[in-house]
């Protein structure tokens, strides 16, 4: 039976279940010997540390509301299902990107999961201007394995159907159907602006026929193209990490979805580090804007690779015929040029739904001079602006809106 947990709560149920309390205490270790403190600042679920003289753990468990608001904000448990269940095919796929899961409960909405405890959130570093050599690399892996092996290219039809059943993530798409897609180019009550924003550009990218109707077309993709099991909100704090190690964590927005949409607000929180920046900061700038290339071009370079290795999707395909093989790298590449449209158009959407939208990012929205925040957040509007609107042929010609 379900019962929502606190500090104390917790002691308790380590102790009456033994697939945790193993973990951390020897079998005549007194459960106050444990150390527990909630220590979640995202908007939906609790997380607590449970430390132990051997071990400590993570305890992440959702409630029956919405966090950051409270019990006047229904929300279903079932999140908690989907972020469980895409943790362990994450985990399969990607074992080195996804923390090692100890102990889950779909009847108790949470999941037992590894400590990062030498590990930091990407955005918080990038906000410390720290640089992460293996970044690029790591995420671009993930990205391409992830949103690769949930695909109709490599599970059969009937696989890949059974898959998309179980992420039928309705509340949580609806939020990102509603907070991403709608309210952002509507004068909505949810909105939140910085008072020194001019509001006339503002009213120019919600009045433009162009931006309204290539924003509608990208909320459409994402509604109704279910290409890949997406992470569902992969941007900077999603993400822990040293110089070694790189992990992708909080995937309770997963289901499946169109691939540009992961791959495009990764680069969108990515492009926004860079608008925050001075001008005195020109060796972390060309540091970001790296790291936009490097993750599109190792993305699509993998991608790709996964495409042509996977030899019985190609024959079932039917591209078994002396030309096959090179007809079937035609097909990867003008998949993989879809997929770009799309990552720069679900880029555009994330840059503006994070400037006039609810939720921000700190790296803009934690300017104190009100002024140059201002200024900062009207570039972005207007770069996404150009990208919803534009064609580019490659990451190259999209980086040189940005700069």
């Amino acid at each position: 039976m379900y019962k929502e947990l606190n500090n104390d709560l917790i002691k308790e149920y380590i102790d009456e279940t033994p697939q945790v309390r193993s973990l951390l205490l020897d079998e005549d270790e007194s459960i106050d010997r444990l150390e527990v403190s909630e220590i979640g600042d995202g908007n939906l679920n609790f997380v607590y540390i449970i430390k132990s003289p051997r071990k400590s753990l993570i305890l992440k468990q959702a409630v029956p509301y919405l966090r950051c608001v409270g019990a006047e904000y229904p929300l279903s448990r079932v999140r908690m299902v989907f972020e469980i269940e895409a943790l362990k095919i994450e985990k399969e796929i990607c074992p080195q990107f996804v923390p090692q899961i100890y102990y889950s409960s779909h009847e108790m909405s949470l999941v037992v999961m590894q400590n990062l405890d030498k590990h930091k959130i990407l955005r918080g570093e990038m906000i410390n201007r720290v640089l992460f050599p293996k970044l690029s690399e790591h995420i671009s892996t993930f990205l391409a394995d992830t949103l690769f092996y949930t695909t109709d290219l490599f599970l059969s039809s009937k696989e890949k159907k059974e898959s998309v059943k179980k992420f039928i993530n309705i509340e949580l798409c609806k939020i990102t159907e509603d907070f991403i897609f709608t309210h952002p180019y509507e004068e909505n009550e949810t909105n939140e602006y910085n008072p020194r924003l001019d509001m006339s550009v503002v009213k120019s990218f919600r009045e433009n026929r162009d931006i309204k109707v290539a924003v509608a077309k990208m909320r459409y993709k994402f509604m109704s193209e279910a290409q890949a099991l997406l992470h569902g909100d992969l941007h900077s704090g999603s993400i822990m990490l040293n110089q070694e190690e790189t992990f992708v964590i909080d995937p309770e927005f997963a289901f499946y979805g169109p691939i540009g949409f992961d791959v495009g607000i990764y680069l969108a929180n990515l492009a926004m580090s860079y608008l925050s920046l001075e001008d005195n900061e020109q060796e972390y700038k060309d540091y970001v804007i790296g790291m936009i290339k490097d993750t599109w071009d190792l993305f699509a370079q993998k991608f790709k690779a996964n495409m042509l290795n996977h030899e019985k999707k190609i024959k079932s395909l039917q591209f078994d015929y002396p030309e096959g093989m090179e007809h079937y790298e035609y097909f990867a590449d003008s998949f993989i040029r879809d997929i770009f449209d799309d990552s720069i158009g679900f880029m555009a959407c994330e840059m503006f739904r994070r400037t006039v939208g609810l939720a921000k990012v700190a790296d803009i929205a934690g300017i104190e001079d009100l002024d140059r925040r201002a200024q900062v957040e009207k570039r972005v509007l207007q770069i996404a602006s150009k990208l919803i609107t534009s064609k580019y042929q490659d990451i190259d010609e999209v980086i040189n809106e940005i700069i």
